[in-house]
Order: C-alpha cells, then structure tokens, then sequence
C-alpha cells in the first residue's frame, strides 16, 4: 500500500475509509463507519466516512478532515504538510501528537532529510 502523508503525518493510504473510498466499497463504509461508532462512542454515519486523504485533490473528505485543525492550518500556509512549516512545533500539532505520536515520528524525520 502507498504512503500518503496527511496534514498532520498520519499516513492516509493506510486509513480504513481511504482504502474504501479508492474501492468505491459502500459496504466497507458501512463497515468502517460502524467500527468508528464503537470506537469513538457515537454514532458515526456512512456518508461521514468516505475520503479522498485530507491533502489531495477530491471533493470528498471524512467529517473529521473537514473540521480538523491541523488540516486546515497547512492549507492555510500553502505547506504539503506540517514538517514544511516554519512554525512547526506550535501547540496545534503538539497537542495532536499527544494522541499520535507516530505521527510526530513521521514528520521529524521528513524535517530531518
């Protein structure tokens, strides 16, 4: 499966809803969808789900993408992503890495190379 670095250093090509999404696999959603329900203690519906990856072209975007900060900060800055930002340790991203540290893995080494 190919990488594709979010906003934020997750990597989207391995997320359940864009692996469904590229599928176009309504079922999957469904599937994906419910688990999130679980997960996240809410209900989260089928059309919340299908996503394209926060950063690339396409309409479609998981509920969460379309709200989230960090998202939208880097699509602010005009930055592929936040190792490209001059602010880069600022508290938006610091406080997502809390909960996703890999993502802060991700995203030292691209500022590294």
């Amino acid at each position: 499966m190919e990488e594709l670095l979010g906003a934020c250093g997750l990597d989207c090509g391995a997320c359940p809803a864009y692996v469904a999404t590229r599928e176009n696999d309504a079922e999957m959603i469904a599937a994906v969808a419910a688990r999130w329900s679980v997960e996240y203690g809410h209900e989260i519906k089928p059309e919340y789900v299908w996503c394209e990856g926060c950063t690339t072209e396409g309409e479609r975007k998981c509920g969460h993408a379309r709200e989230c900060d960090v998202r939208a900060c880097v699509l602010g800055r005009g930055v592929a992503n936040c190792a490209y930002c001059d602010d880069y340790g600022c508290e938006t991203i610091t406080k997502f890495f809390e909960m996703a540290p890999a993502a802060k893995e991700k995203l030292d080494a691209l500022r590294g190379s």
